[in-house]
């Protein structure tokens, strides 16, 4: 990815690189693995 790609969390607003080591991982049985937000537990992301 581009040194400019950012990752945002849509519920609280947090922001880091995809590949930072704050995001967290969790499974989803039918989706597989979600990004979740290490400040709100929220897994509704994206990238940019």
């Amino acid at each position: 990815m581009s040194v400019d790609t950012r990752h945002r969390c849509l519920q609280c607003g947090f922001e880091a690189s995809p590949d930072d080591d704050a995001w967290g991982t969790i499974q989803h049985p039918p989706l597989g693995a979600l990004t979740q937000c290490p400040e709100c537990g929220s897994t509704d992301t994206m990238t940019r």
